[in-house]
């Protein structure tokens, strides 16, 4: 028995499969697209508030500006909102309420990130300091 025929129909196809460079496909970079309205919408947690909430910068350059919150939802001590403009992450701020029954409180922004209709907000609340 000769090796010489095994090596030739094993290089045969292998050669006859070999295209130049440019010609190679290559995986490419793929992103996929979320479509929101196929996604399911998670379980909203915490307590809705009802109007809104204003943010009143306490500290820094944006000392005395305000900002508005609406879509409120509050849970474990944080205040989830959305905003028109963005608000800087590490602001303190103090926080009034549209709500009557609601007392006056202090926080921090804690999370901002940018969506399709403005800023979703997070602010950690501290109860214990009165604005």
């Amino acid at each position: 028995m000769s090796n010489a025929p095994v090596a030739e129909l094993t290089t045969r196809p292998f050669l006859a499969e070999e295209r130049p460079a440019e010609t190679r496909s290559e995986p490419s970079a793929c992103i996929t697209i979320i479509d929101r309205s196929a996604t399911p919408a998670r379980e909203q947690k915490g307590d809705s508030v009802i109007g809104t909430a204003s943010l009143m910068m306490l500290a820094g350059e944006e000392f005395g500006q305000i900002h508005e919150l609406d879509g409120l939802r509050v849970h474990d001590g944080r205040l989830h909102g959305m905003s028109r403009e963005p608000v800087r992450m590490g602001s303190i701020v103090t926080i009034g309420w549209q709500d009557s029954t609601r007392t006056a409180c202090r926080g921090v922004i804690a999370f901002t990130i940018r969506e399709s209709t403005g800023w979703r907000v997070m602010v950690e609340l501290d109860s214990k300091l009165a604005a």
